[in-house]
């Protein structure tokens, strides 16, 4: 994920001087404290059952990372229980895949620690299935773009399954990525090993390096939905506004109910936001979060925020701050925040 950073409090409409560069510094400075405490201690656990409160028994959970590649798979016991331990922060897709019976689900879940005295984030996410006929003539539309298929030579092959099981051990990232390269060198147009390499040189902040097998992955096939989004994180991290804007556009376009859907608009909307184009911000940043909930780091209501006092909507600026403090309810200013709503709740009267 992108290193938060939160706007300015001080909105020049209304002449304050709250000490806005101060509350910034503080709240991110609370982030990054948390994050460097979590050291893969985090858990997602939950229990699965069906519409009638019965736990389901050897259903499989399949743990993603935030572009869907696959972390770890584990199947539920006889009460229902899932878990995923030794996790890092960041965000996650749980799926409950379907075993015939009853109908898939994904969730997302983010993993952080806003309290600097807490050294980890255990998340519970009970998952409710229902059975694929109770699912039928639902309105629920497809996580994914459209299908690709090769012929991959069957050492390529072996060399990528490899790789994905160094990267589910979790200790074995190295390993990965040299396993990746292997199938790449193997075979060069292969995809899912192109993508995969870009995905985690991503997780793993490596954004330069991460654009060439993206790239490429997307010359071999153009309607990768997930690669155009790991692009685009890459491309927003290097600055590379415009083209992180149309790498963005392309992923939504493809994909537009898909897991990564909710951060794809919020990445889009900073993109848009840092290229001076706040108006066609505010829509992304406001999908990113009505659609991705909690899981949307808290900083996009700084932003709404501000561009709503801009605009002199003042009570849509008090609003977004609101939800700003029930988010992250711990900010060490969250007094002074308290007071600007009051201030702006004023001024929208």
């Amino acid at each position: 994920m992108i290193r938060l950073t939160l706007l300015y409090l001080s909105f020049a409409i209304l002449s304050m001087t709250l000490g806005a560069a101060s509350v910034s510094n503080k709240l991110l400075t609370i982030i990054s404290y948390a994050a460097s405490q979590q050291q893969n201690r985090n858990a997602i656990t939950g229990v699965i059952t069906d519409t009638s409160s019965r736990p389901l028994n050897r259903i499989r959970v399949e743990l993603l990372n935030e572009v869907e590649m696959s972390v770890a798979q584990v199947y539920t016991d006889a009460a229902g229980r899932y878990n995923f331990r030794n996790l890092s922060q960041g965000t996650f897709i749980v799926k409950v895949h379907s075993d015939g019976v009853y109908a898939s689900q994904s969730v997302r879940v983010t993993l952080y620690q806003m309290r600097a005295t807490v050294g980890s984030h255990n998340e519970q996410q009970d998952i409710v299935l229902k059975t694929i006929d109770e699912a039928k003539g639902s309105s629920v539309p497809t996580n994914s773009g459209s299908a690709f298929v090769q012929e991959v030579p069957e050492n390529a092959r072996k060399a990528y399954e490899r790789a994905v099981k160094q990267f589910e051990n979790g200790k074995q990232t190295e390993q990965g990525i040299v396993s990746l390269k292997e199938a790449i060198n193997l075979f060069p147009t292969y995809y899912l090993a192109l993508e995969r390499l870009g995905v985690e040189y991503v997780k793993a902040q490596q954004y330069e390096p991460a654009r060439e097998p993206l790239t490429k992955a997307l010359e071999v096939n153009p309607n990768g939905a997930s690669s155009y989004y790991a692009l685009g994180v890459a491309q927003f991290n290097l600055r590379q506004l415009q083209d992180a804007v149309e790498s963005l556009r392309h992923s939504l376009l493809l994909a537009p109910e898909s897991p990564n859907a909710a951060f794809a608009h919020f990445y889009l909307g900073l993109a848009l936001l840092k290229s001076a184009k706040a108006d066609e911000a505010e829509p992304h940043l406001k999908k990113s979060y009505e659609s991705g909930g909690n899981s949307i780091p808290s900083d996009v209501h700084m932003h709404l925020a501000k561009y709503y006092s801009d605009n002199k909507r003042y009570k849509e600026a008090a609003d977004q701050l609101e939800l700003f403090l029930k988010q992250a309810p711990d900010a060490r200013d969250a007094e002074a925040i308290k007071k600007l709503i009051k201030q702006l709740r004023d001024k929208a009267k």
